[in-house]
Formats: C-alpha cells, structure tokens, sequence
C-alpha cells in the first residue's frame, strides 16, 4: 500500500467572501493586517522628498509673513 499526500481542498473567492462578511471588525482587521517593509530610496526619489520638504517650510515661512502683514 503507497500512501498519498492529501490534497488540500481549494478555496473559492464565494467562501472567502463569506468568510470575511462573518468576522467582526476587530478580527477583520487582524485577518487584514500585514506588515509591510520600509522602501530603501535611492538618489532621485530622495532629491524629490527633500525638495518638496525645502518647498513646504518655505511656504509655511511665506504664509506666516502673510499673516502677521495682514495682523498689523
């Protein structure tokens, strides 16, 4: 007598579905929940974040000029 591996039986999306409708939201969640990795950057993705962070504190500094001209 050989043995067989037993299959695993094959999950429709239909039972998923209905699967995930049945949990409660906190165990929905947790079911949902995955981890995803920091993304290391490289040269020209940096240049851009660092540029766009330049560009909001200058235009924070330009519309608190603005609010204190038009203050006084």
């Amino acid at each position: 007598m050989t043995k067989t591996q037993p299959t695993t039986p094959s999950i429709s999306t239909a039972d998923q579905t209905l699967v995930l409708s049945s949990l409660e939201h906190d165990q929905l969640v947790g079911v949902k929940k995955h981890h995803i990795p920091r993304r290391h950057l490289k040269g020209p993705e940096l240049l851009v974040l660092w540029s766009l962070r330049i560009y909001l504190l200058f235009m924070m500094a330009v519309v608190a000029y603005q609010v204190w001209i038009a203050a006084h």
